[in-house]
């Protein structure tokens, strides 16, 4: 995922684990775009995401949908706006959905 962002011109920053995408999110000055998932241990997805909220309450986030979240609905606390990408994708997806995500309002 990162390399295929960063192969198409985004610059990316990634966290070994919650806490620490967590802090990063917030330190960024000029972030963009948030992508995030249940996988990293310390501070799950959607706990996450609304701690995020609390302070960038604008900032887009995509949601990555792990393969034992496929056959169950989203997270409990998953915001109705932030959309989710289930694995396995490809990087023509991925690009899709952060794109539709950092394109300006008309």
């Amino acid at each position: 995922m990162v390399r295929t962002l960063r192969d198409a011109g985004y610059c990316v920053f990634q966290a070994h684990d919650g806490r620490a995408a967590h802090k990063l999110s917030l330190a960024l000055t000029n972030i963009d775009l948030l992508i995030t998932n249940t996988k990293m241990p310390g501070l799950q997805g959607p706990e996450r995401i609304r701690r995020v909220r609390e302070q960038l309450p604008d900032l887009p986030i995509l949601y990555v949908k792990n393969q034992d979240e496929l056959a169950g609905p989203p997270p409990d606390g998953l915001p109705a706006d932030v959309p989710t990408l289930a694995e396995p994708f490809t990087g023509r997806q991925l690009l899709a959905a952060v794109g539709q995500l950092l394109a300006p309002d008309d």
